[in-house]
């Protein structure tokens, strides 16, 4: 372990370009020096010079298929990003956490004494760094106070899991600082319970998960207690040639956490409907049996939505076998299905009562007309209604579909994703 100003300079003079670019590929040893460096001067700035520091990075992440399936205790499909959230942290021995995060005004302070919910904390970060620490103590570990900074580059509201790796985040530093020991899943779990019950978003464990593991990851969630995990490893998605692009709509999600906790509600309206708690325990057979019953209980939007989890489910299946076999045009074939599902059953791609705002739209329609015929795909990604949407993208049609992706959505708002192998770890 080293001071801030030590680090600095190693990592300034190449010494960790091994460890960089193990993440991030040799491409990015610039970019990411400058950035480490100045995360690590800001952690100065606001937690002063002379200190022990340690440095941890979470990824944020591109789901891949598998929309609203997790949480019915269904298969996920994912792929850790080189985008991520990078935490500059010191153990402290006054029971606090501080933690000052890039592009927000506020420093989270959090007396680790305080337990449970907190009033006025919920969809904030101070509740699920709260929530974390409760999720550790629960799994019988002890964790002190620490103070950290962090820079992400995962874009918020767009779809990536910037919640994700910011719990990630916290949670490496605490397992790291304080030797807990947790495996990647326990984590995971963690963080998960984190974002349910004190930030009150009714997540499922896919995007923890990925962050936590890090390459690409198929996940059977039938016993959420623990989910059956087969990595594959993330240099077998794409043929050469062909890219992975998201693309930032500017829509933001920071008010659709109603929207989103809808999606859940209504397809447990239809397991409860059918006794069960979740659709995942639910035959397909029984609910096609009871579908004019659920029309009348639970309406005919959770029907639909149930329906899109049942096919869902079975797509992400199929997409994992497809990219055993390494055959990509099945694969894309299943995204271009996932992403007229979205529209027609789940219903995800744009708010109902706010029809006049529809970025999601506008880019899948952009996407196809520029990307059809080309054997590329395209795809809503993540909770839906505003943030990214995700295309595989021939290279001979990259700079064009770049070009006419930011002139609607403007500069910067298309990405080249590089996939990360690696999940949320100690870097320095």
């Amino acid at each position: 372990m080293a001071t801030s100003a030590q680090l600095r300079r190693e990592i300034a003079a190449g010494r960790w370009d091994e460890a960089l670019g193990a993440l991030y590929g040799a491409q990015q040893l610039q970019r990411q020096r400058a950035r480490y460096c100045a995360a690590l001067e800001q952690f100065e700035l606001y937690f002063g010079p002379g200190r022990q520091v340690q440095v941890y990075s979470a990824p944020g992440r591109a789901e891949l298929g598998g929309n609203h399936t997790d949480h019915q205790h269904g298969y996920g499909l994912a792929a850790a990003v080189t985008l991520d959230l990078v935490a500059v942290a010191a153990r402290n021995e006054d029971g606090y956490v501080r933690v000052k995060s890039r592009g927000f005004n506020k420093l989270d302070v959090i007396d680790l004494t305080v337990s449970g919910p907190q009033a006025g904390e919920s969809t904030h970060s101070a509740s699920l760094i709260r929530g974390i620490a409760e999720g550790f103590r629960a799994a019988g570990k002890t964790v002190g106070g620490f103070d950290a900074y962090t820079a992400s580059d995962v874009l918020r509201g767009s779809g990536l899991s910037s919640s994700a790796a910011f719990e990630m985040g916290m949670a490496a530093v605490w397992n790291g600082e304080y030797g807990c020991g947790l495996a990647p899943a326990q984590l995971a779990k963690i963080c998960q319970y984190a974002e349910n019950t004190y930030f009150g978003k009714p997540s499922g464990l896919l995007d923890q998960l990925t962050s936590a593991v890090g390459g690409v990851i198929f996940a059977d969630f039938a016993d959420p207690q623990a989910p059956v995990i087969e990595k594959i490893h993330a240099d077998g998605l794409l043929p050469p040639g062909m890219f992975l692009c998201v693309t930032d709509t500017r829509g933001s999600h920071s008010e659709l956490t109603g929207e989103f906790a809808a999606i859940r509600q209504e397809m447990e309206q239809v397991a409860a409907a059918l006794g069960r708690q979740v659709l995942g325990q639910v035959k397909e057979a029984d609910f096609w049996a009871a579908l004019p019953r659920l029309r009348q209980r639970c309406g005919d939007r959770a029907v639909l939505r149930a329906i899109h989890y049942f096919e869902e489910n079975a797509r992400a299946l199929a997409q994992r076998d497809a990219l055993r076999a390494k055959r990509f045009a099945a694969f894309a074939q299943l995204v271009l299905e996932s992403g007229r599902a979205s529209f027609a059953l789940c219903q995800n791609v744009y708010c109902s009562t706010d029809v006049r705002h529809q970025g999601l739209s506008v880019a899948l329609a952009l996407s196809q007309s520029i990307l059809q015929g080309s054997g590329g795909a395209w795809r809503m990604q993540g909770g839906g209604f505003a943030g990214t949407i995700q295309a595989y993208v021939p290279q001979e049609r990259l700079a064009r579909y770049r070009s006419e992706i930011e002139r609607v959505f403007g500069p910067g708002s298309c990405y080249v994703l590089c996939l990360r192998e690696h999940g949320a770890v100690r870097v320095i």
